[in-house]
């Protein structure tokens, strides 16, 4: 009920709620009535009833205790086992993003990267999953201040061919980073969203250049969607 009071464009009435839930009227007084003197509905002086600020308050403390990566976890592992590559979970933090967790899977090669690394954006499979998401203005803004330097043989140093990419990677839910930040290694990116639908983070799997052309990428780049869609909506994303 209350989910239901949350998620509606107006302000409901008993009458709604009775409808509704298939009750009668009297206990649908009976039931906002419990919420409203629990603070978290609040009451109009026609009788009907809206969302409280204590909603809120209970929203911000649950944010504070949420932990990224133990919340990710359990994805992270099911996406190894489905790939059996390594898994990667980036936070972004400024113009770059943040190794949070790496879970190496049983086809493992040596790579760079390492929990608590910072990385580029412009070059990461997870990196260009974030940009691709990021608010026009925003975007621009990263464009203006980070140097789009040579890093791997494929590595996009046009800032025009990148915005295009991106413009592809939105569409398609997922980026691929084919030997542009390190050469011989294969990623696939999809962006994680928080409850107000910004993008903050994303996984990854990385593999080599010449697995990935022995593998469905179409099928390992839904996976790591699904990963991301799960981990979305823990966060509180909606969309």
């Amino acid at each position: 009920m209350l989910d239901y009071i949350v998620n509606s464009p107006t302000p409901v009435s008993a009458t709604e709620i009775a409808h509704e839930f298939d009750m009668s009227i009297s206990n649908a007084y009976k039931y906002l009535d419990d919420l409203h003197k629990g603070e978290l509905l609040t009451k109009n002086k026609d009788r009907t009833y809206i969302p409280s600020f204590k909603l809120v308050e209970y929203g911000s403390i649950i944010l504070k205790k949420i932990n990224l990566r133990d919340l990710a976890q359990p994805h992270l592992v099911d996406l190894m086992v489905k790939t059996g590559q390594t898994v990667h979970l980036v936070v972004k933090d400024g113009y770059e993003g943040v190794y949070i967790e790496k879970i190496e899977g049983p086809h493992s090669l040596p790579m760079m990267s390492r929990i608590g690394m910072r990385m580029n954006l412009y070059a990461t499979g997870f990196g260009k999953a974030i940009l691709a998401h990021l608010p026009q203005q925003e975007l621009e803004e990263y464009l203006k201040a980070v140097k789009l330097e040579k890093r791997g043989k494929n590595t996009i140093t046009d800032p025009k061919e990148l915005k295009k990419q991106l413009t592809e990677i939105k569409k398609m839910g997922y980026a691929i980073d084919n030997e542009e930040n390190e050469d011989g290694i294969y990623c696939i990116g999809a962006p994680i969203f928080n409850y107000d639908n910004q993008v903050i983070a994303a996984v990854s799997i990385s593999m080599s250049a010449s697995h990935a052309k022995e593998v469905s990428v179409e099928e390992f780049a839904g996976y790591v969607m699904d990963c991301t869609r799960r981990i979305s909506r823990l966060l509180g994303y909606k969309n």
